[in-house]
């Protein structure tokens, strides 16, 4: 392993530019990168320990036979080793770390509910979701009002034992699960609550409950949005589409 090559893992590594963002992963991705991670550092770990030829610059002994120069003005492979099996330790770490805040972020907010009510997204209860509009605020421009789409706001019947104080502890339970699942729920495929960004604020009214659902991008709000809509009947799913 060349010190070009060592100095581009080191580069990769820091910024993760193999893969997606870091904040998108789910725990599963986490340990996985950190497990790939620390076998990259091992691997350095090994060469820097066997890899070592007869000349000043410590190159592997395959190379110094082929008369690779050694330039006084680099750093011999040995040392880039050391600091390349650092590097990936360090990011290693940051992964577990990340799974372990996302594993206790979860399990804060689920504590105590159901496992039914932990697998299931309270708006999979389509019976009862009786409305779904887009969710806007309003900008004004020097020249025309508009109102972008933020997400959507969902109406959900009031049903026996079902309370503002309830729901928004299952609402919260899913988003944190959603995110400890890298935001990547197939088998949720109507639930708004799943896009990356999201956030939920219950309402309770006379006829039962609006939730708000916010996303933090116009593509999150727009899948959002997509997602609510499809909660509804395919009839009244077309009342829903004109511009709000």
């Amino acid at each position: 392993m060349t010190s070009r090559f060592i100095v581009i893992v080191i580069a990769c590594a820091a910024t993760a530019c193999a893969g997606r963002a870091s904040e998108d992963m789910s725990v599963a991705e986490h340990v996985a990168s950190a497990g790939a991670e620390e076998r990259a550092a091992d691997e350095h770990d090994s060469e820097r320990a066997t890899g070592v030829g007869p000349n000043a610059c410590g190159v592997p002994v395959s190379q110094a036979v082929l008369g690779i120069p050694c330039w006084s003005d680099g750093a011999p492979p040995t040392e880039g080793h050391l600091a390349a099996a650092a590097e990936h330790r360090r990011v290693a770490a940051a992964h577990r770390a990340s799974a372990a805040s996302l594993r206790d972020a979860e399990s804060e907010a689920c504590v105590g509910l159901s496992e039914d009510d932990r697998d299931t997204s309270p708006f999979e209860h389509t019976a009862d979701v009786t409305n779904v509009v887009a969710l806007t605020g309003f900008a004004s421009t020097d020249e025309t009002d508009s109102a972008p789409v933020l997400g959507a706001t969902v109406t959900l019947r009031a049903v026996r034992g079902l309370s503002a104080a309830w729901l928004d502890r299952v609402l919260a339970c899913h988003l944190a699960r959603n995110a400890a699942l890298g935001h990547e729920v197939p088998e949720m495929p109507t639930c708004p609550l799943v896009p990356r960004g999201v956030s939920a604020v219950v309402r309770a009214t006379r006829a039962g409950f609006e939730v708000d659902v916010r996303a933090d991008t116009a593509e999150g709000a727009a899948e959002v949005l997509r997602r609510a809509r499809l909660l509804l009947p395919s009839a009244q799913r077309v009342a829903t589409l004109d511009p709000p």
